[in-house]
């Protein structure tokens, strides 16, 4: 199991068009992310797909370029090409320029990101993040142990109920929750240690 660099060493490592790890473990956390911000403005599957691309393409462009003082925060600038790719995608489609009417419609159809941009982002990403993490743990975990927690912690099931299920005493269950939650807070953590930053 490895644990993820943190998005600025990760970006770092990204100025290297042949660093294959590098890319990878970028487009797995944030090619979801992408394609479900992107959905958030009613886009098909195909569009939304298309609009991660057309981002995922960007960035590997100008990741070099990236300056976290003039750009602000990754995820914001990340969310920024989402966003303008999906506005563009639907502007590509109708048959009539968009006006400023059907602007303010489209992006009033996501409250949350025209509030903030980078919060519904943020929300995307952590979801995905604490999938990566869960299923880094998933296999490296012990069937019984990763049940307990996933029913507990997870599913919400009360402990009592999991140990009957599982045939384990109750302080296993406690254990094995406790345990498989620590492990994915720590491959979490450098993800929140640079939104904090």
């Amino acid at each position: 199991m490895t644990i993820p660099d943190t998005r600025h060493s990760l970006l770092r490592r990204l100025h290297d068009r042949t660093d294959v790890t590098a890319w990878t473990e970028f487009c797995t956390i944030y090619e979801p992310v992408i394609y479900r911000f992107a959905k958030r403005f009613s886009l098909q599957d195909a569009d939304a797909r298309e609009v991660s691309q057309e981002v995922l393409l960007i960035v590997s462009r100008k990741v070099e370029a990236f300056d976290i003082r003039a750009d602000g925060r990754f995820r914001g600038w990340l969310s920024k090409l989402a966003r303008h790719a999906a506005v563009d995608l639907i502007r590509k489609r109708r048959e009539r320029p968009i006006g400023g009417s059907d602007i303010v419609r489209i992006l009033s159809a996501v409250p949350a990101i025209e509030s903030d941009p980078s919060q519904a982002f943020l929300l995307e990403a952590r979801n995905r993040q604490f999938h990566w993490a869960a299923e880094q743990v998933r296999q490296s975990s012990q069937a019984a142990t990763w049940q307990a927690f996933w029913l507990t912690a997870v599913e919400g099931l009360p402990a009592i109920e999991v140990a009957r299920k599982l045939g384990m005493n109750l302080g296993a269950i406690y254990v094995a929750r406790c345990r498989t939650l620590a492990r994915i807070k720590n491959l979490i953590e450098p993800f929140l240690e640079e939104d904090a930053s």
